[in-house]
This record gives structure tokens, sequence and C-alpha cells, in this order.
């Protein structure tokens, strides 16, 4: 598979859910991933397993740090006090570090447990499962 062959999009205001708007994407799980070709595996794997494509949003460093810092910097004042600030800023310093992300869709924790067993294989460096309530530190 092609890099070109990946989903690659970048987070928005009017794509992703927000909380006193901070990123919060409920009902997928945040994969992040050291390199190109770890997220190429990942991508295949998840589609052997029957993730659709559009279950899948990936996007580079170089296409979330702009995004990432303007949602850091338009967070909320009551966002200073939750952890979903505290993980964008940790995306956020990842991508300056040259980590790639890849948001999958899944449907409760069954789901989110093997995307986190398939990012693992594929040497993923983060996994966050955000459900309705609670924001849940995968790996």
């Amino acid at each position: 598979m092609s890099s070109t062959d990946i989903p690659n999009d970048i987070l928005s205001s009017e794509s992703v859910h927000t909380s006193f708007s901070d990123f919060k994407p409920v009902g997928h799980v945040m994969v992040g991933l050291p390199m190109q070709a770890d997220v190429e595996s990942l991508v295949d794997a998840l589609h052997s397993a029957g993730w659709p494509p559009e279950a899948l949003l990936h996007f580079t460093p170089k296409q979330s740090v702009d995004e990432l810092q303007s949602l850091v910097d338009g967070s909320g004042v009551l966002a200073g006090f939750g952890y979903e600030i505290t993980l964008l800023r940790r995306y956020l310093a990842m991508a300056k570090e040259g980590c790639r992300w890849l948001l999958v869709k899944v449907d409760g924790p069954d789901e989110a447990a093997s995307v986190l067993a398939h990012a693992r294989a594929c040497h993923a460096t983060l996994a966050v499962h955000y459900r309705t309530l609670v924001v849940e530190e995968l790996l």
C-alpha cells in the first residue's frame, strides 16, 4: 500500500467532536505511530480486520502541527482543567517530533481493544480511546 492509498485529511472543527473547544473525538481511538511504514501496516491490518476506509483518518506531522497548535491556542478557559488539553499538548509535542496519526472509528471497548492489539504490532507509541464520558489511555 502506498501513502496515497491511505485516507489523508486534517482535523477540523467541522469533522471532530470537541469539548470546551478541545479535541475530543468520541467513539474513536487516536493512535500515534513513529513512521509512515507503521501507519501503512496498521491501515492494512485494520482493513483486513474489517474496518472500512472511511473509519480511518490519517494525518502527517506536517499537516497536524499547525492544526493541533490552533486547537491548543484556541482551547477554552475550562479546558485547562481537563485531561483532553493535556493529551492535545502531548499530541502536538509528538507531532513536532515527527509522529504520524491514525484516528480510528470504533464501536465500543471491544473494537478499541482490537485496534490496540493491531497498533502494538505496528509499533504504536500511543493509543487513546475517546469514550462518551471517559478518555482512556490504552498505550
